[in-house]
This record gives structure tokens, C-alpha cells and sequence, in this order.
């Protein structure tokens, strides 16, 4: 059955990175004008990055939908966690978040010719594997907390390859929003990780078809310190797993 679905994969695969990086190249103009110019990136993320997750949606066949937008706080700023399971998640929440967030992304990206504009100031990256990195991201971080901006952030650290099962969390999101006082609010992906699978370039699977994302109840962290980060992380872990465990049919089972 691999082999069958081999060649179409590829096809989809291929018209995607294509669509992406000419897109990128087309926007990138008006992108560089505005977030290095201007300087305004909540405009640019209001027009231009919607405009062009829209059109790589659209070009591929995704259907992005989102519930519970509702949950979203709107008496304060917030640090959105998400499991990573695709690509894909970088792209979507852009179609239907209306606030401008800022991503904390691998380094990696910094360094690419088309991204680094977009990490100028409206996003910011970080080395995995470098502690003093890690702490100067956090301090960014919290900067665009002050400044009124939310965040989104992968608190896996990076892409799981056993999705929709999710990894592990890391502490720093949850020491951010402790330390800043913010809600947390957890966003769960349900379908990206089939719509375009992390970590399996030829034989992951790929293809048109909703993406489904889902906003859960925040998660207040006022009054909250240090001592209760642990228990917080747990906490956050449990009731996104459960939901995905909930609602994802071929969800693995225990055992």
C-alpha cells in the first residue's frame, strides 16, 4: 500500500515546498518593508501573514477550522502551547488566530535566506541545545509579553515522531507565563500530523483535508511561583493528551 501511495505523496509534497517558497519569494517585499521598515508587525501579521497562509492552504487543498476561539483571553495577553507533530503547524494557526503572536522557533530558521526577515523582531528563535540560548530566548520572550504581544510555543521542543502521541514538555513555557503572570492556553492540532507527518519525507503521510484546531480552557497561572511549575506542566500535558486521546479515532491505545 506504501508503494501505491508513494508517487501521489511525493507529488503533493513537492507542489507544496514549491508553493511555499515562491510565495515566500513574492511576499517577501512587502514583508521586508514592514517588519524592518515599519517595524509593524501586527500589521503584518494581520494582512500579510494571513495572506500568505491562506494561499498555501488554498493551494494544497487544507481546510483550516478552529473551535472554541472563545477561549481566547481578551483581558490579557497569553502563551498559546501546542503539540508539533508537522510543518504544518506553523502555517495554519496564522489562518485563524486574529491576535499577533510571536513564535519561538528552532534557530535553524533565523538562518534561512527567505525566514530571516521574519524573525527580525516579530519572532524569535532559540538553540535546543544551548542553555545561555535558551535563557536569552526567554528573555525575548517575556520582552513581547511587556510589549502586549502573545506567544505560541511548542513545548515538546521540537516535532513529534510518534504523533499524534505527544512528547514530553519542556519547563520554559510554563516558567514564562509563572514568571509573567499569564494565562496558558493550550491549542491542540488534531489532524496535521496526517496531513503532512513529521520526521518521514518519502513514506510519511500527506494530503488535502481539514485541519482541525481546537482551543482549550486556559490555564490561569496568577498567584502561581516557581515551586508549582512542575505540577503545572503535568497538569497541561494531561488534559491535552486526554483530549487528543479523545478525539482522534486511531489514537493509540494504552497498553
Amino acid at each position: 500500500m506504501k508503494w501505491v501511495l508513494f508517487f501521489p505523496r511525493i507529488i503533493w509534497k513537492l507542489w507544496l515546498l514549491c508553493f511555499m517558497i515562491i510565495s515566500t519569494i513574492v511576499y517577501f517585499p512587502v514583508v521586508y518593508f514592514m517588519i524592518v521598515v515599519l517595524k509593524n508587525y501586527s500589521l503584518t501579521f494581520k494582512t500579510i501573514y494571513k495572506i500568505w497562509s491562506w494561499s498555501i492552504c488554498i493551494a494544497v487543498g487544507i481546510v483550516p477550522r478552529i473551535k472554541n476561539k472563545n477561549f481566547l483571553p481578551k483581558d490579557s495577553n497569553f502563551v498559546i502551547i501546542s503539540n508539533h507533530s508537522s510543518q504544518l503547524d506553523i502555517v495554519v494557526p496564522y489562518t485563524r488566530l486574529n491576535s499577533y503572536f510571536a513564535f519561538l522557533a528552532k534557530e535553524e530558521l533565523k538562518n534561512a535566506p527567505l525566514f530571516r526577515t521574519n524573525f527580525r523582531g516579530m519572532n524569535i528563535t532559540v538553540n535546543r541545545k544551548d542553555m545561555i540560548s535558551g535563557a536569552g530566548a526567554l528573555k525575548e520572550c517575556a520582552q513581547k509579553l511587556d510589549e502586549g504581544a502573545n506567544l505560541l510555543i511548542f513545548p515538546e521542543g521540537t516535532r513529534s515522531r510518534t504523533a499524534p502521541i505527544m512528547k514530553p514538555f519542556k519547563a520554559g513555557p510554563f516558567k514564562l507565563a509563572v514568571e509573567n503572570q499569564v494565562p496558558i492556553v493550550p491549542l491542540v492540532f488534531l489532524d496535521n500530523y496526517k496531513r503532512l507527518q513529521g520526521g518521514n519525507m518519502w513514506f510519511g503521510k500527506c494530503g488535502p483535508g481539514q485541519s482541525r484546531m481546537v482551543v482549550l480552557k486556559p490555564i490561569p497561572t496568577k498567584g502561581l511561583e516557581k515551586k508549582d511549575i512542575s505540577q503545572l506542566m503535568h497538569d497541561a500535558h494531561q488534559s491535552m493528551e486526554s483530549f487528543l486521546r479523545s478525539n482522534i479515532k486511531d489514537y493509540p491505545k494504552k497498553g
